[in-house]
């Protein structure tokens, strides 16, 4: 299979559009204009998927706690793109069953009024591509039936639960790669470690970006149409720039964190209501669980946050107030992550209760024409929101009036018709590894595996398995080679699952240090350097 990310960098002398901002967002933008005929440069400050994106719960879901708010539009769109997600990205997106414990005959009868609108609105749920991707509908399972089928579920006053269907995104980093990697197939010329600096104005309007590859250490000048902001929870600072509207609109930012722990419960991603009226989930993933989300406003610099030992201690505290013996303790958390969430709703008092709708702002009333700006949004919803935006800039570029193509076209490398038949193909080929690993390679890579795998065997190496997950040092190089990975941290949290199920030994980060310096021409200072950035990652971790 040919990798599009073999070429970094840019060619034109001038684009339709340049999309700053290498997320989901920014990623799904430039897939969607690149499909409709667009010329498209996409820049990211850090490593592609590296902020919010990687941040997830890992899910694909419909926001059934939307329905609360009687947000049904925002519902019906995210179920209407979770089934389309499943559909173009099947190895990726995976149906997973989620519990609702019951507590009070109140609660049975609303959440039943709400299982009921949910399956309603998501009446096509079952003409997934792939049979094996349909949901069913809701059920409901007696006390005894709920604590057979999840043995740490509180007993005091279980009524039941309800059982319904949403999606799980496991490798949610991967998913924006794979969106970036389609982008590309369509002749999308990106860079990560390439920062914007200012815009170009000429003519009264915004022409280009200036900036500069922090690989290279060259100046970039690219000069467009359109220039999308697509940054995030940084989106307000790039506003801040010289040649920029200067907003002195307060941005909303939510801090959202997520532990994974050892397994504590079944196969069912359980919802679960804290004490404090706050909803958290455990969620099975790649044999532990992750446990989350925390929603707090943030109002720092963006820059400046990060996970907090307290923000771990919370939610330990809330999940044992609420779920199994109450005996999850700091020690028994192997990793942590989070991010900070842009939002756009100010109408209410506090950030849980905050909308997920997304704002396209369009800078020709602050006197900045061919600037936009995209806030909020949600990752489920993130090609619907590509979409709104080209139909925004239909009147600025020329695009191709295909409706909904990138709703139909399988993502790069997921063009699969039957998962399970894949396997067995890929156990034919290989037939000395593990059913395990080759699920693992399916989730991680899709079609690219039978390559990745071919090579492993071709190349002979290292043949001892890094992980429970089967994952190689073969992935490392294909890393490297095929996917811009540049850092240490790229490799281990966003290529591949090396770093974040717990902090690596030394012996393998060492082994994969070598190969980085050895491809890349690091020095021992830059290698050292992204040793000491790799380790803050489980800093947390080491404290008392």
């Amino acid at each position: 299979m040919i990798h599009p990310m073999n070429r970094r960098g840019f060619s034109q002398p001038h684009y339709d559009a340049i999309i700053i901002g290498g997320g989901i967002t920014g990623a799904a933008i430039a897939y969607e204009l690149s499909c409709k005929g667009a010329i498209v440069a996409l820049v990211e400050k850090g490593d592609f998927g590296g902020g919010t994106s990687a941040a997830t719960s890992k899910l694909i879901h419909g926001g059934l706690r939307y329905l609360k708010n009687l947000e049904l539009g925002l519902v019906r769109e995210s179920l209407k793109e979770r089934l389309r997600l499943s559909n173009i990205a099947p190895n990726f997106v995976r149906p997973i069953p989620f519990m609702l414990p019951l507590y009070s005959y109140k609660d049975k009868w609303l959440l039943k009024a709400g299982m009921e609108m949910y399956d309603y609105l998501s009446f096509d749920k079952k003409d997934t591509l792939l049979k094996e991707n349909a949901l069913e509908n809701y059920d409901y399972y007696s006390a005894k039936k709920t604590l057979i089928r999840e043995q740490d579920i509180r007993k005091e006053g279980l009524l039941g639960s309800y059982i319904y269907h949403d999606c799980q995104n496991a490798n949610a980093e991967r998913l924006t790669l794979s969106f970036i990697k389609s982008a590309m197939q369509y002749n999308t010329e990106v860079a990560n470690y390439a920062k914007v600096e200012d815009f170009i104005i000429k003519d009264g309007r915004v022409k280009g970006i200036i900036g500069r590859d922090l690989i290279n250490d060259t100046p970039i000048k690219l000069l467009a149409k359109v220039v999308i902001n697509c940054g995030g929870a940084w989106a307000n600072d790039i506003l801040q720039f010289k040649n920029a509207p200067k907003t002195d609109k307060a941005t909303l930012r939510s801090e959202g964190i997520h532990i994974v722990t050892k397994a504590i419960g079944g196969q069912h991603a359980i919802a679960l209501v804290t004490p404090k009226g706050r909803h958290v989930m455990v969620l099975p993933w790649r044999g532990h669980s992750i446990i989350g989300t925390t929603d707090k406003p943030y109002t720092g610099e963006v820059d400046d946050w990060k996970v907090s030992k307290e923000s771990i201690e919370e939610l330990i505290e809330e999940i044992n107030a609420c779920y199994g013996d109450g005996q999850l303790s700091y020690k028994d958390v192997c990793y942590y992550y989070g991010g900070l969430r842009p939002l756009v709703d100010h109408q209410t008092e506090n950030t849980y209760d905050q909308s997920r709708k997304h704002e396209v702002i369009n800078h020709t009333a602050d006197g900045y024409p061919g600037l936009y700006t995209v806030e909020g949004g949600k990752y489920t919803t993130s090609r619907h929101l590509a979409e709104i935006v080209s139909a925004k800039l239909s009147s600025e570029i020329t695009l191709e009036n295909d409706r909904q193509k990138t709703a139909k076209i399988p993502l790069f490398g997921c063009k699969i018709t039957n998962l399970h038949q894949y396997h067995e193909y890929l156990k034919l080929q290989f037939p000395y590894l593990s059913q395990h690993m080759l699920w693992t390679f399916i989730g991680m890579y899709g079609e690219e595996s039978e390559s990745i795998l071919k090579r492993f065997v071709n190349e002979e190496h290292n043949p001892t398995l890094l992980n429970a997950d089967g994952e190689i040092i073969t992935q490392v190089y294909h890393a490297i080679e095929n996917e811009m990975a540049f850092t240490l941290e790229d490799i281990f949290l966003r290529r591949t699952g090396l770093g974040t199920l717990g902090k690596p030994n030394t012996v393998l980060i060492d082994m994969v240090s070598v190969i980085l310096q050895e491809k890349l021409g690091y020095s021992d200072l830059v290698i050292t350097q992204q040793i000491e950035n790799l380790l803050t990652h489980y800093q947390l971790l080491e404290e008392d």
